[in-house]
């Protein structure tokens, strides 16, 4: 039966519950929320729904909350479109603020609208005032006037993990996050983050060293520690093996895979850090987090397609463990 069968069979089985009902579904008066039956195990429960989503097995699991800050891909292939797709491939809920527009395709970049630092903040504070995130990613974030009005927000909510994707420029060569957004982006947003997941490129501007191998990438892993998150650069640019680097302050982990020779990549960086921050959600160590958003990547790019005239894209949505 598919998930969508499950859940309507699910919400249609009412059984006989002793006690006040309303509407025909049972009520505890206690925490003033409707509740409805669930049957498992060869026993009737009463479940209370609003936080639970049905899988194929049936099961009951805690609804995840994941919270992603990122900008708009009008080919929706990355930013907040990959990141939406992402967590609700991992059977999260995805809340969203969007920091910028940009206008693109699949041969690039032509404009960005950056969103009013004030506006951007608004949105996260209606999603806070209403609940908790169980995890937040962050990720294209355009000026450092949004950069600093983030951080002011994360500082008062207190929410974490937050894991930070520093989107600083497109692979088409287009600046995504100024120079002082950048500076901001160090000295004041990753000192709250867990987890902050360069590329190559990125990991080298954090850690104003170049990277373009193995042994670069553990320096600058070391390098960007010391601003205060675990670092995971992402090696999908290297030549030969692809080798994602976890440095946590103590140890190196490696999380390996052959090649895949696609050109067809575009938001693969977007889902890796959009799945960690949801494994994280789930609670999932910082190490386990990343070797499965390894694997939920790899699947992405290994279900890429085509698209217009330039590269192609990832597929989270057919990536589901």
């Amino acid at each position: 039966m598919t998930a969508y069968g499950v859940a309507v069979s699910f919400l249609l089985r009412k059984r006989p519950v002793k006690g006040r009902q309303v509407n025909g579904w049972p009520w505890k008066a206690q925490e003033k929320k409707k509740v409805r039956p669930f049957k498992g195990a060869g026993n009737s429960y009463s479940v209370n729904l609003k936080n639970f989503f049905i899988f194929r097995s049936g099961s009951p699991v805690i609804m995840k909350y994941i919270l992603t800050i990122a900008g708009s891909d009008s080919c929706g292939g990355a930013g907040i479109q990959a990141d939406i797709k992402t967590i609700t491939a991992l059977g999260g809920h995805a809340l969203t603020a969007i920091t910028a527009v940009t206008a693109q395709n699949s041969q690039g970049i032509s404009g960005v609208q950056d969103l009013p630092a004030g506006f951007v903040a608004r949105q996260i504070e209606a999603v806070l005032n209403d609940l908790t995130p169980d995890a937040i990613k962050i990720g294209m974030l355009s000026t450092g006037r949004i950069v600093r009005e983030l951080v002011a927000v994360v500082s008062r909510h207190g929410i974490s993990p937050v894991v930070v994707d520093p989107v600083t420029r497109s692979s088409s060569g287009t600046d995504l996050l100024d120079n002082e957004g950048v500076r901001f982006l160090r000295e004041e947003l990753l000192p709250l983050a867990r987890v902050v997941t360069p590329n190559l490129m990125e990991a080298g501007i954090l850690s104003g060293q170049e990277v373009t191998d193995l042994e670069g990438m553990e320096r600058a892993a070391r390098k960007i520690k010391e601003l205060g998150p675990d670092v995971v650069v992402t090696g999908g640019h290297l030549q030969g093996e692809c080798v994602d680097l976890l440095y946590d302050g103590n140890a190196f982990h490696c999380f390996k895979g052959e090649k895949i020779e696609t050109e067809d990549t575009h938001g693969s960086g977007c889902v890796f850090s959009t799945s960690l921050a949801t494994y994280l959600g789930q609670g999932y160590s910082p190490v386990k987090a990343a070797q499965q958003a390894h694997n939920f990547t790899r699947k992405a790019i290994n279900k890429s397609y085509s698209w217009g005239k330039g590269a192609g894209v990832v597929n989270p949505g057919c990536s589901r463990p």
